[in-house]
């Protein structure tokens, strides 16, 4: 009986290329930006790589940390202290907005290097059997994974990667 060769993480990872990049030093507003703006190319991550213009790796930026819409929504809330959410129902379509939110602009001004998700809580090399990765995942609540090799990042495992292989896989 013949071996199978086992699933590297490497074979369903997504390259950085294919991602938005923004800095550590850019704004929230910056990454809603940026985000909006790679949408509407049609693309579909909707995650932007963190990167450092400070710190290098090989010569290169160093990934710092990964922003999702949720992340951004967490830090707008989380710096817009005594912010009601009940209050969006008794408000007019028209005094909805970031005027309301956010009226001297300064949550949308937040630096990103404050709200990412920093890379130390979950992160897989090219070379990990792809077990491994689903066994961090779920270890550490997460659905996307930085992959690095050695110390450099080369892509982002998703958790709807997993499940494209596991569904090819029946």
């Amino acid at each position: 009986m013949m071996e199978k060769k086992r699933t590297k993480v490497r074979d369903l990872m997504v390259p950085l290329q294919d991602y938005p990049v923004v800095y550590d030093t850019d704004t929230i507003k910056d990454a809603i930006k940026c985000l909006k703006s790679y949408l509407a190319g049609g693309r579909e991550h909707r995650s932007l790589l963190v990167f450092s213009k400070t710190r290098k790796v090989g010569g290169e930026e160093e990934l710092v940390g990964i922003l999702t819409v949720r992340d951004i929504l967490n830090a707008l809330k989380t710096n817009r202290s005594g912010f009601d959410s009940s209050e969006l129902f008794t408000m007019t379509m028209a005094s909805m907005g970031w005027a309301y939110l956010d009226p001297e602009g300064k949550y949308i001004n937040v630096k990103l290097g404050k709200v990412i998700r920093p890379l130390v809580k979950a992160y897989v090399q090219s070379s990990d059997d792809v077990t491994a990765a689903i066994q961090l995942m779920l270890e550490k609540n997460v659905n996307i994974l930085p992959v690095f090799e050695g110390k450099k990042a080369v892509g982002l495992l998703r958790a709807l990667d997993i499940l494209d292989y596991l569904g090819d896989l029946l």
